[in-house]
């Protein structure tokens, strides 16, 4: 599954932008109204950035991540893509309402006798994820769910679902309904998968290693 990721940097959010407009994607709306870039990490119910497709181009806005339940207990915040056809919560989605969700990493925990023990997964060359998701307007906003497959090879020594991972190339595809749900078994991708405690020591290090100048 997909339960948190980070937040697109601004530079990032330029990266995607020159990535759509190589791919002549044209952009004709750029807006992100209630996102946070200070969060660090977006949570479900978070707003963060998705594109969309329309008539006369791509949407790069944000929504809100998760489904509210019609009882109002709690957000749908993935999809099986398994399933997705047989559901009537997603099932209509597949003829318009397709969204990609670009992120720097996500974050998965492998649960352990007593505790769960937190990863993150990115790209091999430090290039951006772009997650496949669908999409929902309802009273008034935009909401969005992230689309996951069976995981395998690294990321299945942690947890049994990954984030359906989407390359450049197939953006417009996956946006236009031209992958099916059936195409996404046959998906892969290759990613980093690490320990975020690894991470941290070694960003602790360099930090260590910077001189520093007391202030007064």
């Amino acid at each position: 599954m997909c339960g948190r990721y980070t937040v697109l940097t601004e530079d990032e959010i330029i990266e995607v932008r020159e990535i759509l407009h190589d791919l002549s994607m044209r952009i004709v709306r750029d807006d992100f109204e209630n996102y946070d870039q200070k969060r660090g990490e977006v949570f479900p119910t978070y707003y963060a950035p998705i594109i969309t497709k329309k008539d006369d181009g791509i949407l790069f806005e944000s929504a809100k991540w998760g489904f509210m339940k019609w009882n109002s207990s709690g957000v749908i915040i993935n999809a099986r893509s398994e399933t997705i056809k047989n559901k009537s919560t997603f099932s209509h989605l597949l003829k318009t309402g397709y969204c990609v969700v670009p992120a720097g990493e996500f974050f998965e925990w492998e649960r352990l006798p007593n505790v769960k023990k937190k990863y993150y997964v990115r790209d091999k060359h430090s290039n951006l994820l772009f997650m496949a998701g669908l999409y929902r307007d309802i009273d008034n906003r935009r909401e969005f769910v992230i689309i996951t497959k069976q995981a395998i090879g690294e990321m299945a020594k942690i947890h049994d679902r990954v984030p359906v991972l989407l390359r450049t190339d197939q953006l417009e595809s996956w946006l236009t309904g031209g992958i099916t749900p059936q195409d996404i078994a046959n998906m892969d991708y290759d990613v980093i998968v690490a320990p975020c405690e690894d991470r941290d020591k070694q960003a602790q290090i360099r930090y260590s290693e910077l001189p520093h100048t007391n202030l007064k």
